[in-house]
Parts: structure tokens; C-alpha cells; sequence
């Protein structure tokens, strides 16, 4: 079992956040099947991708942009990703021309507890486990897939990635039933924060399930 690292109430706002993104960086490798980040220097961490259009991502503190901004003026390598722990407004200005800035992210988290799963009738669910990451699955009664969705555990955290409902089976609640089944396996193995990146519009539903926002994230990707 690993030796939790809690997030103290005396600490910084700053410095649970950027716990947060610490977990959230490991259990995305987790999740992905990466090598683990690579720490860089207290400001963030660099991870091996290697995926077209994808080949590493650099996953950053908000609150050291001079840092930041050295870094994204020496990459010169192209679908290299910078995910940064700070809003467009802060970061925009900082970065050369040949960076793309994608639509705004948010770095969401929320206390978990076991809960009963409560799936429509006309659904059930299955999960499984490959090491310290989980896959849930949701299947209609004729078998056709609904929806997935997975989370990996890193220390106390849990770290959910990658939850798609397909187009024909939402609002349903079958992404709460998968966020709730994957929480409950995490607090099995002693998690007790979840931590997600969400889009414009995850953030809404993750909203409504009683998340909250940490910090805006601001993704962007060197072109040619």
C-alpha cells in the first residue's frame, strides 16, 4: 500500500494545487501506460508521449511562468504538448508565436467516498484492472457499447481519464455510474481525492456531480 501524501489544511493555495497536478501528471501515465514523469527542477514535470502528434507532453505549475517561459522558448521539437496549471490571460503572452494554444482546461477535484451504484436497467457495468489502472465499461442490454471510462490510483489520489458516453446513450447518468464504480474501486485501495482535467464541456458535468474547480489550464502545441 503506498504512504499517503495528504494535502495539508495549513498549506498554500498554491501548494495544493500543485499537489493536484502532481497526482493528476502520475495517474495520467498510469493511465496512458508511460514511463513516469520526469520532475523538472520544482516546476513541473516532463513526460515521454511518443504518439503522433503527441510525442511528449510537459505538464506545469502555474505560479513560476518565468520558468515556464524559458522552457517553451528552448523546445523546438514539434507536437511537443505544454500543459500549464494557469489561464490563457496568464500565459498567452508568454509564449512564441509557433505554440498553438488550444481551448482552455480545468483542473477539477472532489472528496470520494463509497457510494451505491444505481445503473438503469437497460445497462450494466463491468471493470478491469490492469495494475494500478482500471477500465470501467458500460454495455446495453443488446450488448452495444455505451460508454467507458478509466482512473488510475497514485498514492491517495484517484485520477479519472478519458470518460466518453457515446452520442446515443447520454443523459442517461451513465458517466456518473462510471465516475461512482471507479471511485468506489479507488477507495478500496485507500484513495480518497479525485482528480480530473476536464474540457469546457466535461466541466459542466463534473460540476453537477459535486466537483470543483482547482485552476484553469492552458494546452498548447509547438507546430511546424
Amino acid at each position: 500500500m503506498h504512504n499517503p501524501i495528504f494535502i495539508s489544511d495549513t498549506a498554500s493555495g498554491a501548494d495544493k494545487t500543485d499537489q493536484l497536478l502532481s497526482a493528476w501528471a502520475h495517474g495520467w501515465t498510469i493511465s496512458r501506460g508511460t514511463d513516469a514523469p520526469i520532475p523538472l527542477a520544482d516546476f513541473g514535470y516532463r513526460i515521454q508521449v511518443g504518439l503522433p502528434g503527441h510525442l511528449e507532453r510537459y505538464v506545469l505549475q502555474g505560479h513560476v511562468l518565468t520558468a515556464v517561459q524559458k522552457l517553451a522558448q528552448e523546445l523546438d521539437t514539434p507536437d511537443t504538448w505544454l500543459k500549464i496549471c494557469a489561464p490563457h490571460s496568464s500565459v498567452a503572452s508568454l509564449l512564441p508565436k509557433r505554440w498553438k494554444i488550444k481551448p482552455l482546461e480545468y483542473l477539477m477535484t472532489k472528496s470520494i467516498a463509497p457510494i451505491e451504484v444505481n445503473m438503469p436497467d437497460a445497462y450494466h457495468i463491468s471493470l478491469t484492472q490492469d495494475g494500478d489502472a482500471v477500465t470501467a465499461r458500460v454495455c446495453s442490454r443488446e450488448g452495444h457499447h455505451a460508454a467507458t471510462g478509466r482512473m488510475a490510483v497514485f498514492k491517495q489520489y484517484a485520477v479519472f481519464d478519458q470518460i466518453v458516453t457515446e452520442p446515443a446513450h447520454r443523459r442517461r447518468g451513465l458517466a456518473y455510474a462510471i465516475m461512482q464504480s471507479l471511485a468506489n474501486h479507488a477507495c478500496s485501495k485507500d484513495a480518497s481525492i479525485g482528480v480530473l482535467v476536464a474540457t469546457d464541456e466535461g466541466r459542466a458535468l463534473y460540476t453537477a456531480m459535486g466537483w470543483m474547480l482547482a485552476s484553469e489550464m492552458t494546452a498548447a502545441v509547438l507546430v511546424e
